[in-house]
Parts: C-alpha cells; sequence; structure tokens
C-alpha cells in the first residue's frame, strides 16, 4: 500500500469514526434527557387512575383508563388478585412476568396498589419505558465495534478508490522511464473523472515521446545506410589514388583516416539502434565469463602500452554466464577501452569479476580526472561527451557507453558509473543476475 493510500485511509477513518461517535454520544444524552420527561407522564396517568377507584367511581375510572390507552404510546392495566385486566385485555408477557418476580418493587413498571371501598384490591399498572429493558439493549462496546468496522471498510473502499488509479499511473510512468515506450494506463475501470483525464494525457503524451524515438532511430538507420554507399565508393577511390600516387602524401592519409574514423562513427549508429530495436534475440549462449574478461585484457592491453597504463585485474575463476556472448563483450570492451582513454599516464586501470549473492559484479576503475557529479547519469545516453572529452582523439563519439548499457540492460543487468572513493578516477559496474 503507498503512502497516499494510508493517509487517506487515515483521515477518513478517524473523521467518519469521530461523527459516528459524536452521533452516538448526541443520542444518548438525548436519551437520556428525553426520559425522565417520558416516565412522568405514565406516572401521572396511573395517579389519575388510582384517585378514582380509591373514590369507589370504578365506572369513571373505567372510562378513564379507556381513553388514556387510546391516546398514550404504552398502554395502562388495572390488574385483580386474579391476575386479569379489568378491560379483559390481555397482559403482555413481559409485564405479568415482572408483576411476578418483582410486584409493586419493579424499577421497569408504575405499580400501585388500590383498594376499593368495597374491600377489593387492584393493582395499576404501566410500563416506565419500552419493553426492552437498558440491561437487554445493545452493550456500547458492541455498537462501538459496528461503527468501527463499517468505518474502517468504507475508509478502505474509499481510499482504495481514490489510490489505486495513482498507482497505477505511478506504475506506467516508471516503465515509460525505463524505456517501455509502449506501456500505456488504458481505461481506469471506467472512470470520468479528472484522474481519468490524467491518464488519457499520459497515453497522449507516451504515444507522443514514442513516436518521436521511434522516428530519431528511424532516421539513424536510414542515414546510416544511406553513408555506406558513398563511404564504400570514397574508400575504392582512396585506394585507386593511392595507386596512381607512390610515396607518401598526407593528404590522402588524412582522407583515409577521416574515413576510417566516418565508417566506425556508421557502425556504432547501426549497431546502437539494432539494440534499442532488440535485434539481438539470441540470449542463450553459455559464456564462460572468467575467460571473456581476459581476452578482453589482452586484446585492449596494446592500447594500454600505447597510453602508458598499466591493467590489473580481479578476477573470480568458472564464473559462467548464459548470454549472448558478443554483446557482452562488446559492452565490457567499450568500458575497457574507455578507461584507458581517460585514466593518467603510468597510471592502473583494474577490472575486476566477483559473484555476489546473486549478481554477477564486473567493475571497472581508471585512474583518471572523474566526473563532475551532474554529469554522471548523463554520460550512457546516445552521443553524449563531456566538455574535456570533445576532441575526437580521445572523446569519441559518445556512444560506447550507450551500446554498453544497452547490452547490458538486454541482459537483465544493470550498469552504473560513480567517482572512485579514492578520489581519482571513475569506476563503472556491470551487474548480472546469475542464471541457473
Amino acid at each position: 500500500m503507498s503512502r497516499l493510500f494510508w493517509k487517506i485511509f487515515i483521515w477518513f477513518w478517524c473523521a467518519l469514526a469521530l461523527l459516528s461517535l459524536s452521533i452516538g454520544w448526541g443520542v444518548k444524552v438525548y436519551v437520556e434527557q428525553a426520559r425522565p420527561l417520558s416516565e412522568q407522564l405514565p406516572q401521572a396517568q396511573v395517579a389519575a387512575i388510582s384517585l378514582a377507584f380509591e373514590r369507589g367511581d370504578t365506572r369513571k375510572a373505567r372510562n378513564l383508563l379507556r381513553e388514556l390507552n387510546k391516546e398514550i404510546r404504552f398502554p395502562i392495566f388495572v390488574v385483580n388478585a386474579e391476575g386479569e385486566d379489568i378491560l379483559n385485555r390481555r397482559l403482555p408477557r413481559f409485564v405479568t412476568r415482572l408483576l411476578n418476580h418483582e410486584g409493586l418493587g419493579s424499577k421497569r413498571l408504575f405499580v400501585t396498589e388500590v383498594r376499593l371501598p368495597s374491600g377489593e384490591t387492584y393493582q395499576v399498572v404501566a410500563p416506565r419505558q419500552t419493553p426492552f429493558a437498558d440491561n437487554s439493549s445493545p452493550p456500547q462496546w458492541l455498537a462501538l465495534s459496528i461503527t468501527l468496522v463499517i468505518s474502517t471498510l468504507v475508509c478502505f473502499w474509499l481510499a482504495r478508490y481514490l489510490t489505486a488509479p495513482i498507482a497505477r499511473l505511478r506504475d506506467a510512468t516508471h516503465q515509460l522511464a525505463g524505456g517501455q515506450l509502449s506501456v500505456r494506463v488504458g481505461d481506469l475501470w471506467g472512470r470520468k473523472d479528472e484522474i481519468a483525464d490524467l491518464a488519457i494525457d499520459f497515453d497522449k503524451m507516451a504515444d507522443k515521446i514514442q513516436d518521436l524515438i521511434n522516428g530519431r532511430q528511424q532516421l539513424l538507420r536510414d542515414v546510416s545506410h544511406e553513408l555506406r554507399s558513398p563511404l564504400a565508393r570514397l574508400q575504392v577511390a582512396l585506394a585507386l589514388a593511392r595507386r596512381i600516387e607512390s610515396g607518401e602524401n598526407s593528404y590522402l592519409d588524412r582522407i583515409e583516416r577521416d574515413l576510417l574514423r566516418l565508417e566506425e562513427l556508421i557502425g556504432e549508429v547501426l549497431a546502437l539502434s539494432r539494440l534499442e530495436t532488440s535485434g539481438f534475440t539470441a540470449l542463450n549462449e553459455t559464456i564462460l565469463l572468467s575467460e571473456l574478461v581476459r581476452e578482453i585484457i589482452d586484446d585492449t592491453s596494446l592500447e594500454a602500452g600505447q597510453k602508458p597504463c598499466r591493467l590489473e585485474t580481479q578476477i573470480e575463476e568458472h564464473i559462467v554466464f548464459t548470454g549472448n556472448g558478443e554483446l557482452l563483450r562488446r559492452a565490457i570492451e567499450n568500458i575497457v577501452r574507455n578507461a584507458i582513454k581517460y585514466t593518467a599516464v603510468d597510471t592502473v586501470v583494474t577490472v575486476s569479476l566477483v559473484r555476489h549473492d546473486n549478481q554477477l559484479v564486473i567493475r571497472v576503475s581508471d585512474q583518471g580526472n572523474g566526473i563532475a557529479e551532474q554529469d554522471i547519469a548523463s554520460i550512457f545516453e546516445p552521443f553524449v561527451r563531456l566538455d574535456a572529452a570533445r576532441e575526437h582523439e580521445s572523446g569519441g563519439y559518445g556512444l560506447g557507453l550507450a551500446i554498453a548499457r544497452k547490452a547490458v540492460e538486454l541482459h537483465g543487468g544493470e550498469i552504473s558509473a560513480f567517482n572512485c572513493p579514492a578520489g581519482a578516477g571513475l569506476c563503472i559496474d556491470i551487474q548480472l543476475p546469475v542464471r541457473e
């Protein structure tokens, strides 16, 4: 449950519980205040009937009894010695029971004994309140429990109704931020309120973002493919020019270097485009990751010697991983070459491979100048090069780390960068899930 859910639930629950308790307290106070008034009327009526019988005017007493029974809510009974009503009415069971058990001392009946001049004895009886006495009514704890249960259920439903679509929007936002451009909120259980309008706006925004990104990727693919043909023709023309021109020619050398850079750029753009569209789907290859990292170190040792710098390894043996070997090779190699470019001269680039619980961690750290904290999150974006890396000789095209990130994400892993704790250099971690 979200924090918003509990906030809404607790506030509404407290408000409803306080309202229910206030109403219950008010009703109780009203009843307690009104009860003495309600008891005075039958008490006065019992006294009037008793007085009429004591005077010996039984006819007037009977007529008065009939009239009062038509007007009042609870009947008044005049019971003889045999327990029969003088108007031949059937006594309610609770009246009979109380007369037999409590008699004149009953707390729930007004009972007055009347002796006529003839010597006959009668009992004038009237209920003090409803047939349900205080001790037979529901206890306060039961009423309180029912109130709390009902308020809890109502508030839970209300909080759920308000927060469920917000949680769904939040999940969709996280998925969109994670690169799942096809995610949509869709219909929110038929809602037609402001939250439903927000979901519609979110879907429109996601459609627009998906169109823009897909358009960018398609543009890069189209441009890269279109450049391949003239690039190939230029390379053929360069080879023919070298045959005609004997000896060293700095202009042709410069053209050749630029063509190689252009070919490298086109290759990286196409590789990134294939990764972004999940072009590599074969992730079932069994890879001896320890040996793969060693091969990459051997391949990049020549560049390290030209820097110059040293490559040091801390590789755990016999680590096996299931995935795409070529993708992982390219990802790790891009990171290692990047570290060699930016480490200081005569320093050490460290490459480690260890297993922590259910993750394989590959860490590459250099001893360069590091990166400003605000720029770390952007180094894995395509075509991002920091100010210090704008020269082609050292900065590349800003695609190597983007390709590495996509390759790692396709394997269900994560890649992150941070400045080394020692205060010099950059550390890049690749975390891959262990696949048994």
